[in-house]
Protein backbone atom coordinates (compact mmCIF):
# COMPACT_ATOMS: atom_id res chain seq x y z
CA UNK A 1 0.00 0.00 0.00
CA UNK A 2 1.92 3.04 -1.02
CA UNK A 3 2.14 6.26 1.35
CA UNK A 4 0.10 8.39 -1.12
CA UNK A 5 -2.87 6.02 -1.08
CA UNK A 6 -2.92 5.55 2.98
CA UNK A 7 -2.91 9.30 3.22
CA UNK A 8 -5.88 10.04 1.49
CA UNK A 9 -7.50 7.20 3.61
CA UNK A 10 -6.16 9.21 6.56
CA UNK A 11 -7.53 12.17 5.28
CA UNK A 12 -11.02 10.35 4.38
CA UNK A 13 -11.30 8.86 7.83
CA UNK A 14 -11.33 12.51 9.03
CA UNK A 15 -13.79 13.37 6.91
CA UNK A 16 -16.36 10.75 8.75
CA UNK A 17 -16.95 13.31 11.37
CA UNK A 18 -18.00 15.95 9.63
CA UNK A 19 -21.65 17.27 10.46
CA UNK A 20 -22.19 19.50 13.22
CA UNK A 21 -18.40 19.79 15.19
CA UNK A 22 -18.01 22.66 17.76
CA UNK A 23 -14.55 24.39 17.75
CA UNK A 24 -13.49 26.49 20.47
CA UNK A 25 -17.01 27.80 21.55
CA UNK A 26 -16.89 30.27 18.36
CA UNK A 27 -17.52 27.83 15.24
CA UNK A 28 -19.76 25.07 13.81
CA UNK A 29 -19.18 23.11 11.23
CA UNK A 30 -22.19 22.52 8.39
CA UNK A 31 -21.50 20.69 5.60
CA UNK A 32 -20.00 23.43 3.27
CA UNK A 33 -20.57 25.79 6.10
CA UNK A 34 -19.44 27.31 9.44
CA UNK A 35 -21.39 29.05 12.07
CA UNK A 36 -20.11 31.74 13.73
CA UNK A 37 -21.04 32.40 17.44
CA UNK A 38 -19.98 35.93 17.95
CA UNK A 39 -21.99 36.43 21.19
CA UNK A 40 -24.77 33.86 22.87
CA UNK A 41 -26.87 34.32 20.74
CA UNK A 42 -25.82 36.05 17.82
CA UNK A 43 -24.58 33.67 15.26
CA UNK A 44 -24.14 34.09 11.25
CA UNK A 45 -23.65 31.43 8.96
CA UNK A 46 -20.85 31.35 6.36
CA UNK A 47 -21.30 28.95 3.08
CA UNK A 48 -17.70 27.63 1.71
CA UNK A 49 -16.91 27.09 -1.50
CA UNK A 50 -15.53 23.13 -0.11
CA UNK A 51 -16.76 20.72 2.53
CA UNK A 52 -15.69 21.59 5.94
CA UNK A 53 -14.66 18.50 7.93
CA UNK A 54 -14.02 20.50 11.29
CA UNK A 55 -12.95 23.96 12.43
CA UNK A 56 -9.48 23.95 14.35
CA UNK A 57 -8.04 27.80 14.92
CA UNK A 58 -4.55 28.24 13.63
CA UNK A 59 -1.81 29.36 16.80
CA UNK A 60 -1.62 32.65 14.91
CA UNK A 61 -5.67 32.59 15.58
CA UNK A 62 -5.83 34.15 12.06
CA UNK A 63 -7.17 31.27 9.99
CA UNK A 64 -9.33 27.81 10.58
CA UNK A 65 -8.59 24.29 9.62
CA UNK A 66 -11.04 22.63 7.73
CA UNK A 67 -9.84 19.63 6.06
CA UNK A 68 -6.72 17.69 6.00
CA UNK A 69 -5.41 20.03 3.54
CA UNK A 70 -7.83 23.35 4.27
CA UNK A 71 -8.32 26.36 5.48
CA UNK A 72 -9.86 29.63 5.75
CA UNK A 73 -8.95 33.14 6.99
CA UNK A 74 -10.60 34.53 9.62
CA UNK A 75 -11.07 37.63 8.21
CA UNK A 76 -13.15 36.01 5.47
CA UNK A 77 -15.58 34.77 7.70
CA UNK A 78 -16.00 37.60 9.53
CA UNK A 79 -16.67 39.55 6.45
CA UNK A 80 -19.09 36.95 4.56
CA UNK A 81 -22.57 37.55 3.43
CA UNK A 82 -25.91 35.28 2.53
CA UNK A 83 -24.55 35.79 -1.58
CA UNK A 84 -20.98 35.17 -0.85
CA UNK A 85 -18.95 32.03 -0.71
CA UNK A 86 -16.11 32.05 1.29
CA UNK A 87 -12.79 30.67 -0.71
CA UNK A 88 -11.00 27.54 1.07
CA UNK A 89 -7.45 27.52 0.48
CA UNK A 90 -5.42 24.64 -0.23
CA UNK A 91 -1.69 23.32 1.16
CA UNK A 92 -0.02 21.40 -2.00
CA UNK A 93 -1.17 17.75 -2.29
CA UNK A 94 0.54 15.33 -1.14
CA UNK A 95 2.76 16.78 1.36
CA UNK A 96 0.43 15.38 4.13
CA UNK A 97 -1.90 16.70 6.94
CA UNK A 98 -1.83 20.44 7.55
CA UNK A 99 -1.60 21.12 11.09
CA UNK A 100 -0.99 24.63 11.73
CA UNK A 101 -1.12 27.81 9.47
CA UNK A 102 0.77 31.51 10.10
CA UNK A 103 -1.17 33.55 7.99
CA UNK A 104 1.22 36.46 8.54
CA UNK A 105 4.41 34.73 7.92
CA UNK A 106 3.16 32.40 5.09
CA UNK A 107 3.90 29.58 6.88
CA UNK A 108 2.55 26.08 7.29
CA UNK A 109 2.88 23.21 8.62
CA UNK A 110 1.88 19.61 7.64
CA UNK A 111 2.71 15.67 9.11
CA UNK A 112 3.46 12.95 6.85
CA UNK A 113 2.16 9.50 8.22
CA UNK A 114 5.50 7.11 8.54
CA UNK A 115 3.61 4.19 10.57
CA UNK A 116 0.01 3.57 11.78
CA UNK A 117 0.73 1.49 14.85
CA UNK A 118 1.22 3.42 16.57
CA UNK A 119 1.10 6.47 14.72
CA UNK A 120 4.07 8.36 13.54
CA UNK A 121 5.02 11.38 11.53
CA UNK A 122 7.59 13.61 9.88
CA UNK A 123 6.79 17.65 9.34
CA UNK A 124 7.26 19.64 6.72
CA UNK A 125 7.46 23.38 6.82
CA UNK A 126 7.09 25.51 3.99
CA UNK A 127 5.96 28.44 2.49
CA UNK A 128 2.30 28.66 1.72
CA UNK A 129 1.73 27.14 -2.41
CA UNK A 130 4.78 25.63 -2.18
CA UNK A 131 5.78 22.21 -1.03
CA UNK A 132 9.50 22.54 -0.32
CA UNK A 133 10.34 21.45 2.77
CA UNK A 134 12.55 24.47 4.77
CA UNK A 135 14.26 22.41 7.42
CA UNK A 136 16.33 18.96 6.95
CA UNK A 137 16.26 17.97 10.71
CA UNK A 138 15.51 14.72 11.93
CA UNK A 139 12.18 14.40 12.44
CA UNK A 140 11.36 16.41 8.86
CA UNK A 141 10.00 14.91 5.98
CA UNK A 142 12.74 14.59 2.94
CA UNK A 143 12.64 13.34 -0.21
CA UNK A 144 14.40 10.26 -0.95
CA UNK A 145 15.19 9.35 2.57
CA UNK A 146 14.72 5.62 3.04
CA UNK A 147 11.85 3.93 5.01
CA UNK A 148 14.53 2.68 7.89
CA UNK A 149 15.59 6.25 8.63
CA UNK A 150 12.11 7.69 8.08
CA UNK A 151 10.95 5.21 10.82
CA UNK A 152 13.82 5.98 12.63
CA UNK A 153 13.70 9.51 12.81
CA UNK A 154 9.72 9.77 12.95
CA UNK A 155 7.90 11.03 15.95
CA UNK A 156 4.70 10.05 17.68
CA UNK A 157 1.32 12.41 18.18
CA UNK A 158 -2.13 12.70 16.67
CA UNK A 159 -1.66 14.01 13.11
CA UNK A 160 -4.73 16.35 14.37
CA UNK A 161 -5.08 20.36 12.90
CA UNK A 162 -3.84 22.09 15.53
CA UNK A 163 -1.46 19.40 16.70
CA UNK A 164 1.48 21.71 15.42
CA UNK A 165 2.99 25.28 16.58
CA UNK A 166 4.56 27.89 14.15
CA UNK A 167 5.82 30.55 16.97
CA UNK A 168 4.01 34.17 15.53
CA UNK A 169 6.95 35.18 14.36
CA UNK A 170 7.80 32.34 11.89
CA UNK A 171 11.06 31.64 13.16
CA UNK A 172 10.21 28.49 15.19
CA UNK A 173 8.05 25.02 14.96
CA UNK A 174 7.54 22.94 17.35
CA UNK A 175 6.23 19.81 15.31
CA UNK A 176 4.40 17.73 17.38
CA UNK A 177 3.05 20.55 19.23
CA UNK A 178 5.06 20.46 22.27
CA UNK A 179 7.29 23.58 23.50
CA UNK A 180 10.30 21.46 25.24
CA UNK A 181 13.68 22.67 24.09
CA UNK A 182 15.79 20.39 26.28
CA UNK A 183 18.63 18.44 24.59
CA UNK A 184 16.47 15.18 25.19
CA UNK A 185 13.42 16.32 23.37
CA UNK A 186 12.29 15.18 20.58
CA UNK A 187 11.47 16.20 17.74
CA UNK A 188 11.65 18.97 19.81
CA UNK A 189 12.03 22.90 18.70
CA UNK A 190 12.89 23.90 15.33
CA UNK A 191 14.75 27.03 14.22
CA UNK A 192 13.55 27.29 10.72
CA UNK A 193 15.84 29.70 9.39
CA UNK A 194 18.92 28.24 11.11
CA UNK A 195 17.37 24.77 10.21
CA UNK A 196 18.68 23.52 13.51
CA UNK A 197 17.00 22.33 16.70
CA UNK A 198 16.52 25.05 19.19
CA UNK A 199 18.20 23.90 23.39
CA UNK A 200 17.84 26.29 25.92
CA UNK A 201 16.00 26.54 29.08
CA UNK A 202 12.48 26.05 29.68
CA UNK A 203 11.37 29.60 30.15
CA UNK A 204 13.15 31.07 27.17
CA UNK A 205 11.58 28.16 24.95
CA UNK A 206 8.34 29.35 25.88
CA UNK A 207 9.27 32.68 25.29
CA UNK A 208 9.43 31.84 21.18
CA UNK A 209 6.20 30.70 21.05
CA UNK A 210 4.73 33.66 23.21
CA UNK A 211 1.65 35.49 22.54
Amino acid sequence: MTRKYILLLLIGFLSLSSGSIMAEGQYEVQGDAIRLFNHATTTQLCKLDAPAIYATETYDEAAIIVSGRGYVEKKDLEDCSDNKKIHVHNIPGHVGVLTDVNVEQKLYVALDFVTVQPYTWLATIAKLGTSKNLVSLRGAYIPRQSLSNMKKFSFGGSGDAGSSIISLDGKFVAPNGEVGCEENSYPGVWDILKNERVVTDSSACSSLFGK
